[in-house]
C-alpha cells in the first residue's frame, strides 16, 4: 500500500456530515491505545501501523454512533487466541476473504461485536501475472479518480493549503484517499496486559474492470453512503453490510516500477507511471551476459572456423535470465476451524 497522509490531512480529506447535520465535520484523530504512531511509507506492507476509522462508539459508549475517529492500527489482525509476541503468531491476517467471514474462526467473532472500520491510503499495489513461465510480475498501484488538476501523488503541491481545500459550508475539496472495507479486532497481551488494535482488508472477487490485473480486489467503500453504512453497526447489522459491499469498477491505476517488489525499497519513484514498451534498462552483470551470449563460446568459435559442419551454437533469445526481485505473495487467512 502507499500510505504516507499525515493526521491532519486525513482528518480534514475524511470530513464527514452528520445525519441530522448540515455542516461537515472532521473525523477526530485519536492516538493508539498502545502508544503506537503511523508508519508513513510508499512500500506499506503487513505489521506496520497505519490509519484507520471507526465509530467513536467503540471507544466511548456515551459517543452518537456516526461519530467517527481515525487512530492507528495494526496491519494484520492477532488472533485472540494468540500467546506470544503480537507479530509472531505464524497467520497471514492482512486481508481476510468476503466468502468465508461468518465462517471464520478468527473473523466471525469481530464481524458479530459490530468492529467494522475503514482502512484508509492513497492506493494500494497488485501485480499482474507475467505472460510467460518465469517472467516478472508487473506491479500496478491503484487508486481513486482525483478531481482535475489534483493528483493524490503529488501531495506537496497542495498540503500547504490545507485551509483552502476545507470548510465546514463545502467539506473537503481536495484529493480523495482510498476507503477499503475492514474488520478490526482488540488483543490483549497476556505478558503485559498492553492493548493493540489491528485489523485487516476484505477482499472480493474482482470486478470486470479489474480482473485482468488480479483475480481479487480489496472491498471498496465509493461513497459517503457506503462509508456510513459499513461505519454503523448499531443501525447497520452484520448481514447487511456484508451485502452491501460490491467488487468496485471506478478505481483508476497505472503501471510503475517493480522496485516496489521488494519491501525494503521506499521513495517517491516507486509510485511514477512507468512505460511498459520502453526497453528495461539491464544490470551491469545483466549486459555482461547478454554481450556474452550473443558472442557465443570462443571454444566453439574456434570449432566452427576448422569445422565448417560443427556451427556456432547462437542463443536466440536471453529472455528470463534476468529478473528482478519479485514480492512472495501472502497466502490469505485459512482459519476457518
Amino acid at each position: 500500500m502507499l500510505s504516507t497522509l499525515s493526521p491532519d490531512v486525513l482528518c480534514k480529506a475524511c470530513t464527514y456530515k452528520k445525519m441530522k447535520s448540515d455542516c461537515y465535520t472532521q473525523a477526530e484523530w485519536r492516538e493508539s491505545s498502545n502508544g503506537k504512531e503511523c508508519n508513513p511509507s510508499t512500500n506499506f506492507v503487513p505489521t506496520f501501523y497505519g490509519p484507520v476509522m471507526i465509530s467513536k462508539k467503540h471507544l466511548d459508549p456515551n459517543a452518537d454512533p456516526d461519530d467517527r475517529v481515525l487512530t492507528p492500527m495494526m496491519w494484520g489482525i492477532i488472533p485472540r487466541w494468540h500467546k506470544g509476541p503480537p507479530t509472531q503468531h505464524k497467520i497471514s491476517t492482512n486481508n481476510c476473504r468476503i466468502e468465508r467471514i461468518t465462517e471464520s474462526r478468527l473473523y466471525k467473532d469481530p464481524l458479530n461485536k459490530g468492529r467494522r472500520c475503514v482502512v484508509l491510503c492513497e492506493g494500494f499495489y497488485e501485480w499482474k501475472k507475467p505472460k510467460s513461465k518465469g517472467g516478472i510480475k508487473q506491479p500496478y498501484i491503484i487508486y481513486f479518480p482525483q478531481p482535475e488538476g489534483q493528483s493524490m501523488f503529488e501531495s506537496e503541491t497542495w498540503t500547504d493549503r490545507l485551509d483552502e481545500l476545507w470548510s465546514k459550508e463545502d467539506g473537503w475539496k481536495g484529493p480523495k484517499p482510498l476507503t477499503m472495507a475492514g474488520l478490526f479486532d482488540i488483543w490483549k497481551s497476556p505478558e503485559d496486559d498492553s492493548i493493540i488494535y489491528s485489523y485487516s482488508i476484505i477482499t472480493m472477487d474482482s470486478s470486470s474492470a479489474f480482473a485482468w490485473i488480479h483475480e481479487r480486489m480489496p472491498a471498496i467503500l465509493e461513497t459517503e453512503d457506503d462509508v456510513r453504512d459499513w461505519l454503523d453497526y448499531t443501525r447497520v447489522p452484520a448481514e447487511q453490510a456484508l451485502a452491501k459491499l460490491k467488487a468496485s469498477s471506478i478505481l483508476t491505476f497505472h503501471p510503475v516500477s517493480t522496485d516496489v517488489n521488494n519491501a525494503k525499497n521506499k521513495g517517491n519513484h516507486l509510485t511514477k507511471p512507468i512505460d511498459l514498451n520502453k526497453p528495461k534498462k539491464l544490470s551491469g552483470s545483466g549486459k555482461f551476459m547478454t554481450n556474452w551470449l550473443s558472442q557465443g563460446s570462443p571454444v566453439k568459435a574456434e570449432k566452427s572456423e576448422s569445422s565448417p559442419k560443427e556451427g556456432v551454437k547462437r542463443h536466440s533469445s536471453t529472455k528470463d535470465l534476468v529478473q528482478g526481485t519479485s514480492a512472495k505473495k501472502v497466502k490469505e487467512d485459512e482459519a476457518t476451524n
